[in-house]
């Protein structure tokens, strides 16, 4: 029960009382006046500012878009003359942009002039207070030596440690024994001669209830755990440039196989190839799933971009060369190292290792990548893709150099490009592995430069059929915990009780669905709001048809609240066509039209046949642009 004052009696005003109204009223209605007065005069100097304020917006706006205009490809994307409110937002969001990534890059130019003496400070505290030391040298005005410097400070109290020796796993061993259902699904579904229908093996008990000693069957509903669709699409092939951003986007989901925010390993890829009898490797590596500043299980998070950045060897790179070591690289065979973001950083550290290793290295291929201060040995020809907008590229404060001399030894091309963006985009949407492997496949289909084009050729013997892919599971010793993938929320794509079971429930019901996946993209920053959603299905012929994509679409787009969400993804594999990938991404444009790009991917495991009964036209990729009201009615389900 609430808790209340007692009631009494009313006896009338004490004399007291009178004496403590008349006071109050003669000293609180003067203190009142001035209060308020101050008050008022504040509201004014508010009112001044934010005028002043909005009139130097106004004038930004205008020559913003006299900027723009003078360019012949605005980007992100074409701003109006704003002179209506949804247009002076468009040209603000189109400055912002712009501004923050030079920003970025500038901030991080002076960040070692701005902090050293701080951390000079820091490190002289340390002679004194051992919980504080942190090499007190002089040398630390660059932004290397102040990254050194953190992560000294950091390990002294108990954060960024690194160096840890490596576990590898073949990542089938890590799933038997972490993850038994999943692992007991994945060998059903590449089982052509199971059954239809999935039923677990008898015995299988979920891994707590095996630590406590009871004796508990498979989990209820065991098509509902989620990891099972994502899992189950593990690519056999990459061949092409876009393949491998897939590719990349692929092997960062498998670092979290339960999907639960937690990493809990590292995904190193091994693609191998026999061309003209020599084998050809590419080796691809994870970004930076774990923003969390302690490090975990998985040695792909903060503490390696920050330990990278300080030039020290990474665990992640101690296992990659590890890797490429147990799969059996021979000296002379020809090997591509790959990454996206941090697996960049962890590429070009490797191949400053790989000759003294016994590798010989001859290309690097990263996307989104902060490369200026890595060093990159000389023979070892580098492709860097960069998003014009992308933070990472440019937080170490310092450009690509150009090295364009392709008869030279040191040979790097760096490619600037923009992804296409829809209002309501967030910065976090130009730092993705899929938005880069659409550029990947905008700079094949159409190379900007005879140096680009030399490179792609170069890098063809790596691609095409006859691949065998190896998959390996990376651990830091000492049995240390999964770490979560984003200790806070920096931006939150949920709004009334949308929630990513709400999504996977809704196409479980759809007829022919196995099991279903559902998330957002997991780089840990701000990203797009764009649903994620990897689906099993029993065959692919029903999800081809035109008016099927548009019922799923208008019913996502209404159980997601159209306000926010600004874009679909759906990824398909059915059992009885394995090798075949259908995927559809679906985003509104600044025109307020939908576009659709559909996707296929064809690996050795497909049939020939299927492919020409199911895409009669080709797997090429394939654009439709769809009305604005093309998915109406999309119903405001968010409040029932």
């Amino acid at each position: 029960m609430l808790s209340q004052l007692p009631p009494r009696l009313w006896r009338g005003r004490s004399a007291g009382g009178w004496a403590a109204l008349v006071v109050g009223l003669l000293v609180g209605v003067p203190v009142a006046l001035a209060g308020g007065l101050v008050l008022l005069a504040a509201g004014v100097a508010a009112a001044i500012v934010v005028a002043l304020a909005s009139l130097l917006v106004f004038a930004a706006e205008w020559v913003w878009y006299a900027l723009q205009r003078t360019r012949e490809q605005p980007y992100p994307f074409p701003a109006p003359a704003p002179r209506r409110r949804r247009a002076r937002r468009t040209t603000l969001s189109g400055l912002y942009l712009s501004a923050a990534p030079r920003l970025t890059g500038g901030f991080a130019r002076i960040a070692g002039w701005l902090l050293a003496p701080l951390a000079l400070l820091i490190g002289v505290v340390g002679i004194v207070l051992p919980r504080w030391r942190a090499r007190p040298y002089l040398a630390v005005f660059t932004l290397p030596a102040l990254l050194r410097k953190t992560v000294a400070l950091g390990r002294t109290r108990g954060l960024l440690r690194d160096g840890h020796d490596a576990v590898l796993l073949h990542y089938d061993d890590l799933l038997q024994q972490r993850f038994p259902l999943l692992h007991d699904f994945l060998r059903w579904w590449n089982d052509r001669d199971a059954g239809e229908d999935y039923t677990p093996s008898p015995g299988l008990v979920d891994v707590p209830a095996g630590l406590l000693g009871l004796e508990l069957g498979p989990r209820p509903d065991p098509l509902g755990i989620p990891g099972l669709a994502a899992g189950a699409m593990r690519r056999r092939s990459v061949h092409t440039l876009r393949d491998l951003l897939l590719s990349q986007r692929e092997i960062d989901d498998l670092c979290d196989p339960d999907l639960d925010d937690r990493i809990d390993t590292a995904v190193i890829r091994l693609v191998e190839r026999e061309h003209e009898g020599v084998r050809h490797w590419i080796v691809q590596f994870p970004s930076t799933k774990s923003w969390h500043p302690r490090p975990g299980a998985a040695p792909n998070d903060l503490t390696a971009d920050l330990v990278i950045g300080a030039e020290h060897e990474a665990t992640i790179t101690r296992a990659a060369l590890a890797a490429m070591r147990e799969a059996g690289i021979a000296p002379g065979e020809p090997v591509v190292l790959a990454g996206f973001s941090l697996g960049g950083m962890v590429a070009a550290q490797v191949a400053a290792r790989a000759r003294a290793a016994g590798f010989t290295v001859t290309h690097l291929v990263v996307a989104g990548s902060p490369l200026g201060r890595l060093p990159i040995p000389a023979g070892v020809r580098t492709l860097a893709i960069e998003h014009v907008l992308d933070l990472v590229p440019r937080i170490d404060g310092r450009e690509n150099p150009v090295r364009l001399d392709l008869d030279g030894s040191e040979v790097l091309v760096t490619v600037k490009a923009g992804p296409a963006l829809s209002p309501g985009f967030r910065l976090g949407a130009l730092h993705q592995a899929i938005a880069y492997a659409d550029t990947a496949a905008a700079i094949e289909n159409e190379p900007p430069a005879d140096a680009v084009a030399v490179l792609l050729a170069e890098l063809r013997p790596f691609f095409g059929d006859g691949q065998t892919v190896h998959d390996r599971s990376a651990l830091r010793a000492g049995g240390l915990p999964a770490r979560s993938a984003v200790p806070f929320y920096l931006h939150s794509t949920v709004e009334e009780g949308i929630t990513k079971e709400a999504l996977r429930q809704t196409l479980r019901r759809l007829a022919g669905v196995y099991a279903v996946d559902v998330y957002q993209s997991r780089g840990g920053l701000a990203t797009t709001i764009l649903w994620s959603a990897d689906a099993l299905v029993r065959t692919l012929d029903t999800w081809l048809a035109a008016t099927r994509r548009v019922a799923i679409y208008r019913g996502l787009l209404s159980l997601l609240g159209r306000r926010r969400a600004v874009g679909i993804h759906l990824r398909l594999q059915a059992r009885a066509t394995p090798g075949l990938v259908w995927e559809a991404t679906l985003q509104r444009m600044p025109d307020g039209r939908w576009r659709e790009t559909i996707d296929v991917t064809v690996d050795d495991r497909a049939s020939a046949a299927d492919v020409a009964q199911l895409f009669p036209d080709g797997v090429k990729t394939r654009v439709v642009l769809h009305r604005p009201d093309a998915f109406e009615p999309v119903l405001d389900v968010a409040g029932v």
